[in-house]
């Protein structure tokens, strides 16, 4: 047997390894390109939510999650951290137009179709929206509104809570629940001190009126 002939095994297997990392490669470059269109549309679905453009907003969102079940297709290998990211910015904006809808929050398994880590961590990235809602309620004394947005993101955080234990698998969980309940302490004293404040001036003003 040649030279050429000992060797002819290894040259296939490589050139199948070659083969397969280009397509690896291929397919990443492609998943982080439209991994980044995907998180700008899902920024502005959010802004859009916070500014009452719920129509627009529900558009965009739609496209995205067509995005996201065609973008599933390139995964092939472990490429598929590449769209925890989109996912979780996805998670987060859907999540934000279910509450503004007074809707029930999604399901993972029945209605997103998405990572398990992305729906934690997206759920935990909505509460600092949550946040910027109840202050927004709060320039305008809608303390009902704001309670009731307080009781969502408390409600949030305590069922995603149990997770803090995995943060080894689903990277990242631990620091999100210590932010996520740095922001609940921080909103709940500002909710307490504008309901006093407004209560002061009720009865200052009822006080003056007698």
């Amino acid at each position: 047997m040649t030279d050429e002939g000992k060797y002819s095994r290894l040259q296939i297997s490589l050139n199948e390894f070659t083969n397969n990392l280009i397509q690896i490669e291929s397919s990443r470059d492609r998943l982080l390109k439209e991994n980044r269109d995907i998180i700008a549309n899902c920024s502005k679905a959010i802004i859009l939510l916070h500014g009452n453009k719920i129509t627009q907003a529900s558009e965009i969102l739609k496209n995205t999650f067509t995005s996201l079940q065609s973008l599933k297709k390139l995964i092939i290998s472990d490429l598929d951290r590449y769209i925890w990211p989109a996912e979780q910015e996805y998670v987060e904006a859907v999540i934000l137009l279910e509450i503004i809808e007074k809707k029930e929050i999604l399901s993972n398994n029945t209605d997103l179709n998405i990572s398990h880590n992305a729906y934690l961590t997206g759920l935990l990235d909505c509460i600092g929206e949550i946040k910027r809602m109840i202050y927004d309620k709060l320039r305008i004394n809608d303390f009902e509104t704001c309670i009731s947005l307080f009781d969502i993101m408390q409600s949030i955080f305590d069922h995603a809570y149990p997770f803090a234990i995995y943060d080894n698998i689903v990277p990242g969980v631990r620091k999100k629940l210590d932010v996520s309940k740095r922001i609940i302490e921080d909103v709940r004293i500002t909710i307490t001190e504008e309901v006093r404040r407004k209560d002061f001036l009720t009865r200052l003003e009822n006080k003056i009126q007698q």
